[in-house]
């Protein structure tokens, strides 16, 4: 009981470490894992000072929780990413909105989701080379990837949630694209 406890205190930490992450220029080149590498690096905060020891420990706890899945679990998990990734590639994210957890279509209606992507879509034009550089698991078993795609002009971070349904099947529950324009 007390770890959950624990748990869900961190998770605050948890998001604000892997948004900064996502907006952090520190990765290197070909580099993919479940978890930050021991000794690298951490985001500095706002204003210069060094990263709090807090953001550290949710960090570890989220390299914790990531090394824990289950084999079968995380091979699910990255086979709906890819299909995800397949049919952004496609332009199908009509399909990527219907094939969605129901908590993620409350956010908004289907239009609104492939018209605000189709939209994204145009300004970059098509993404290639998808690279995972980041898998963490928050609480209750809400698992999160974000892959780095690019092409000539944009460098793009597109991060993808993921829940297990009640029926076992692994459906998108968030879905976020930051896109860069390459220097």
């Amino acid at each position: 009981m007390k770890s959950v406890r624990c748990i869900r205190s961190l998770v605050p930490f948890l998001v604000v470490a892997l948004l900064a992450g996502c907006n952090a220029k520190q990765d290197k080149p070909g580099a993919t894992g479940a978890a930050p590498q021991k000794g690298a690096p951490t985001a500095p905060a706002p204003g210069g000072a060094a990263a709090p020891q807090q953001d550290k420990a949710a960090a570890a706890a989220a390299a914790a929780a990531a090394a824990a899945v289950a084999p079968q679990d995380r091979a699910a998990i990255r086979e709906a990413a890819a299909r995800v990734l397949a049919r952004m590639d496609a332009g199908d994210y009509a399909t990527i909105y219907k094939e969605s957890e129901e908590g993620f279509k409350k956010i908004g209606s289907e239009t609104a989701f492939v018209a605000k992507f189709m939209q994204a879509r145009q300004k970059t034009g098509a993404l290639a080379k998808p690279r995972e550089i980041s898998f963490a698991v928050l609480p209750e078993n809400y698992y999160v990837l974000v892959y780095r795609l690019e092409n000539d002009h944009f460098k793009t971070d597109v991060r993808m949630g993921f829940l297990r349904s009640k029926s076992g099947k692994m459906e998108l529950a968030g879905l976020n694209q930051h896109d860069e324009p390459k220097k």
